[in-house]
């Protein structure tokens, strides 16, 4: 061991100054580095992070410049330090070292990642998620932490992170009873769990919709399953916090928000109309169960306009065609809607636009149309059942309109029953209402005597015409 220890010191007295000073200020606490650091890598990767701590600590007090590993697998070890405590003083000291290796980390080394993961913002992200995990009363300063972060982050912020940051924001709206910050709070993270789920969703559709055609490379494959494995995290922490905050989503409420004399004090300002329109527009669920929006809200109608006259962006555009709809005004909603689909760069809001463009289609009498577009829609969200379940609807309702007799008239509810068969194949969470509208399908069906009275019987092929173009096959329930 000593002849190892010589040869060690040997090699370090041949390095440089600088790099001398970055392991120690003396040869012996470069040895004692060297030796600690090598030592708790080990046990860290034998995952024993409890006897990784004294070694770690040596490295992290006697030579904090010397590896970038030191902070990065400090949280863990100082984490499970703090589990193994029950004295409530020693255990704050250690939460105090937690918060103190992410700003030696950001001054020993300043986040210059291209990648999310290690960058400033990352770091300030996890230190204000850490404190309010180790400080539950301390909410103040935690949401200090996350504005400090969400400053630097944005949208680069992970699911957990933004759960945190949003949760951390509903403890403080429960001592001040601010709601303005609340919904910038709120606007900040939806927002930011919208811009990732897009990447995501966008990349699913791109990979998917090449696998078809291509085989894709190692790294393309990589990128779907890391994608698949990503985007429901984002999706997920969004429907928390829009269940979260739906005491306050009210448009009674909202109402006191988003108000004339509101409108009139940020009428110039881009991001507020944006917000307020997205918020007014958004369809949430309701005690009867039912989505409905708040574009009832007279306002509403002057934050779309204006908005649209500043920038006349997709989102805009889709405004203005919810504020056709309020108005009965399909041509409009129609111009618009489409307007917004041939703009919108989200390819899970396109669909939604394709939707938009469906209903309109269908009050307007266009019924081919509303099916073309309720099967753009699926193409572009091929995890979502409502187009199918949609267009389900539209085929039972042309019963009678189509064919020469009662079976040809009536067949309609065959094809309807095929595609919810198909919404609930590709989406369970709407299995509850396809299975009710399967049941009443099903009793609507031709009956079995008068099919076979004129020529029918299961099994056999029927063609659809008009503008629903579908060829169903025969079976009685």
């Amino acid at each position: 061991m000593k002849r190892i220890v010589f040869l060690l010191a040997t090699v370090i007295f041949s390095l440089n100054a600088n790099a001398q000073s970055i392991w120690g200020n003396s040869v012996a606490d470069s040895v004692t580095c060297y030796e600690s650091y090598n030592i708790f890598g080990s046990f860290y990767q034998s995952k024993d992070y409890a006897a990784a701590f004294d070694p770690w600590f040596k490295v992290y007090e006697t030579c904090p410049e010397a590896k970038k590993a030191t902070y990065i697998y400090g949280p863990k070890i100082v984490e499970t330090k703090i589990a193994s405590i029950t004295d409530a003083n020693e255990r704050q000291q250690f939460v105090n070292l937690l918060m103190e290796i992410y700003d030696n980390r950001l001054k020993y080394f300043p986040g210059s990642n291209t990648k999310y993961v290690g960058s400033e913002g990352y770091v300030l992200c996890e230190k204000a998620s850490k404190y309010i995990k180790y400080n539950k009363d301390s909410v103040e300063r935690a949401s200090e932490l996350f504005d400090a972060a969400y400053t630097v982050a944005g949208k680069e912020m992970s699911a957990s992170q933004l759960n945190a940051y949003f949760l951390t924001n509903i403890k403080l709206f429960n001592i001040t009873k601010d709601v303005d910050r609340l919904f910038v709070v709120y606007n900040n993270a939806i927002e930011a769990l919208e811009f990732n789920s897009m990447g995501y969703s966008n990349e699913i559709l791109n990979l998917t919709s090449k696998a078809d055609s291509v085989e894709l490379s190692s790294t393309e494959i990589k990128l779907l399953e890391r994608a698949k494995k990503s985007l429901p995290n984002y999706e997920k922490v969004q429907r928390n916090i829009e269940k979260a905050l739906s005491p306050l989503l009210t448009c009674e409420k909202l109402a006191l928000i988003y108000n004339e004399e509101k409108f009139t004090a940020n009428q110039d300002d881009t991001e507020w109309l944006k917000r307020a329109a997205k918020m007014l527009q958004k369809d949430r669920e309701g005690e009867d169960g039912e989505m409905a929006s708040c574009t009832d809200n007279p306002v509403f109608l002057l934050i779309a306009e204006r908005l649209y006259s500043l920038e006349p962006s997709a989102g805009a555009a889709r405004s203005m065609a919810k504020l056709g709809v309020r108005k009965s005004d399909w041509a409009m909603a129609k111009k618009y809607y489409q307007e917004a689909a041939d703009q919108e760069e989200d390819l899970r809001k396109t669909a939604d636009d394709y939707m938009g463009l469906a209903y309109v289609n269908n009050k307007m009498g266009a019924l081919a149309s509303a099916k073309s577009n309720c099967l753009k829609a699926g193409q572009l969200r091929k995890d979502w059942g409502n187009p199918y379940l949609y267009l389900a609807t539209l085929y039972a309702d042309a019963a009678g309109d189509c064919g020469a007799n009662a079976v040809e008239k009536n067949a309609v509810y065959w094809a309807a029953i095929n595609k919810l068969n198909y919404a609930r194949s590709v989406d369970p969470s709407i299995s509850d209402k396809t299975s009710k509208l399967i049941s009443i399908y099903k009793a609507a069906v031709p009956d079995k005597g008068v099919a076979f009275q004129l020529g029918f019987k299961e099994g056999d092929s029927i063609s659809i015409g008009c503008w629903i173009n579908e060829t169903v096959t025969i079976k009685f329930y």
